[in-house]
């Protein structure tokens, strides 16, 4: 199997395209309506919601007038964190809401006004790292006693050497990003990257347990979580082959991709008995813990998640790995012991967050649950749409270029496009002639990699020859409108070939 990308240069006449292509554009036009259907939070505008919309409405405006509206101090307060109502869509407008819930002038940012919607967002990010370098940029990594560095929202930090850092001023806010099940105690703890976060989980486990090795299965297929596993000593975990009734430790991701795409099924994975680890990067909050849970014999539990992709509303402010531990409330672990822990060995292995990484990350809008439903909410539909563009039935495409085509209300932050037949060779023919296409329609399709971004990426992925086969990663992103319907246009035309020309 080859896995291809997007466009060829011929546009199927309109005889070609049948019934399930114009039921298809019944379906886009109704996306933006929509695409807060997986975001509870957000359907009930209450006053604090409509009063960050007219702020915005009004910044966007001045934009298009000119002028520099009348606007607070911009000293910035962290709770209680407002978040734009659901019904502004435009991403314009939505990164005119960020700048003013984080005080920044309309002066700092003139390419929101006349720029690219990409420099838009870059003007953002601009500004807001000018402001949130400031305190290191002042501060030694290991300052003088009595010294304090004051965050961009204007809060006060000091320490004495800077791997010790604390984040608890991000760690606190609430609230947490996964609901607390009956039965359990959570906190959140953050790490430097999401490896990072996996790393120091690990040593906890190891470092928890009486006896070693442990048995240890990983229900997923992200290389990088592969490799960093590979790297422990087989004294201290033990991978399990096969289906092994329970385990040690179950390292699970919700949804998994290798090129295809796949799901893990809580009630068909081993039972844990003393760790569950959950990585849920590409999911974000659409994952229902409590069935894994039910699967957990022991009393610690961790979802961890990498924050730079779908947490910071596209503009990768810093590097940052999410955990939230969970406890059972009348297990042998104790919360607060299992915090503690966690964090010295984040700051023992360098794992912490540094000064400017923790004042990057003081942006409002970061572990603001609503507002991250709302962005993702975006980005999976649209990543959605164009699943439902390629379909099952193509001859051309495997069937599983997304995990909504394996389950409905399953997500991702992208699709994974397979030829059904091909090969390496074919793949990289195929990609100079989508690149030539994407060019000549001047699709907003930009070539680079990762994924959660505002503007729609691809990217070809090429393992090694004995990790899988190549795909084309095609990432959309938070923007709607006839950019991403082009995009979806241009799979459906490709996925009705018969074969390739």
């Amino acid at each position: 199997m080859v896995v291809v990308a997007v466009a060829m240069g011929r546009v199927l006449p309109e005889t070609d395209k049948g019934q399930d292509e114009h039921d298809h554009d019944d379906q886009t036009d109704q996306i933006d309506d929509a695409i807060h259907v997986n975001s509870p939070q957000l359907r009930t505008e209450t006053p604090a919601l409509r009063a960050s919309s007219t702020g915005a409405m009004q910044i966007v405006a001045a934009f298009a007038q000119g002028l520099s509206p009348e606007r607070p101090s911009p000293a910035l307060v962290s709770t209680p964190m407002l978040h734009r109502s659901p019904a502004v869509s435009c991403d314009r407008e939505d990164l005119a809401a960020l700048a003013d819930r984080a005080g920044i002038a309309l002066s700092d940012v003139p390419g929101m006004a006349a720029g690219t919607p990409d420099a838009a967002a870059l003007e953002l990010r601009r500004a807001w790292l000018a402001r949130a370098h400031r305190p290191a940029d002042a501060t030694l990594k290991s300052p003088c006693e009595g010294e304090v560095s004051r965050l961009p929202d204007g809060q006060s930090i000091h320490f004495g050497y800077e791997r010790d850092l604390s984040a608890n001023l991000l760690e606190s806010r609430t609230p947490l990003c996964y609901p607390v099940p009956p039965g359990w105690q959570s906190l959140r703890v953050l790490c430097r990257s999401g490896q990072a976060a996996l790393s120091c989980l690990l040593h906890l486990v190891a470092r928890e347990s009486s006896t070693l090795p442990l048995t240890l299965h990983h229900a997923g297929r992200y290389f990088e979580t592969a490799t960093l596993l590979d790297l422990w000593p087989r004294q201290v975990f033990a991978p399990c082959d096969g289906s092994p009734a329970t385990v040690d430790v179950l390292v699970g991701e919700p949804v998994h991709c290798d090129g295809r795409f796949g799901l893990s099924v809580p009630a068909h994975l081993p039972r844990a008995r003393q760790a569950l680890l959950l990585d849920a990067t590409m999911v974000g909050l659409q994952v229902d813990i409590a069935p894994w849970l039910d699967r957990f014999d022991g009393s610690f539990a961790a979802v961890f998640r990498s924050g730079l992709k779908l947490d910071q509303a596209g503009l990768e402010l810093a590097n940052v790995g999410i955990v939230q531990l969970f406890v059972r409330d009348r297990g042998k672990s104790d919360l607060a012991a299992m915090g503690a822990a966690l964090q010295r060995i984040r700051g023992l292995t360098g794992s912490g967050l540094t000064l400017d990484e923790l004042a990057a990350l003081s942006a409002p809008w970061f572990l603001d649950r609503p507002y991250l439903d709302h962005y993702t909410g975006r980005v999976f539909a649209n990543n959605a749409a164009l699943a439902r563009a390629i379909g099952t039935r193509s001859t051309l495409f495997d069937d599983r270029c997304h995990p909504s085509l394996l389950s409905p209300g399953a997500v991702a932050p992208f699709c994974a496009i397979r030829l059904r037949d091909g090969d390496a060779a074919a793949q990289r023919r195929l990609l100079d002639r989508v690149e030539t296409e994407i060019a000549r329609r001047g699709l907003a399709l930009a070539n680079g990699g990762s994924f959660g971004f505002r503007g729609n990426r691809y990217e070809l992925i090429e393992p090694e020859p004995q990790a899988g086969q190549p795909f084309l990663r095609v990432a959309m992103g938070y923007r709607g409108g006839s950019d991403r319907d082009r995009i979806v246009d241009l799979f459906r035309e490709l996925a009705a070939l018969p074969a390739l020309p």
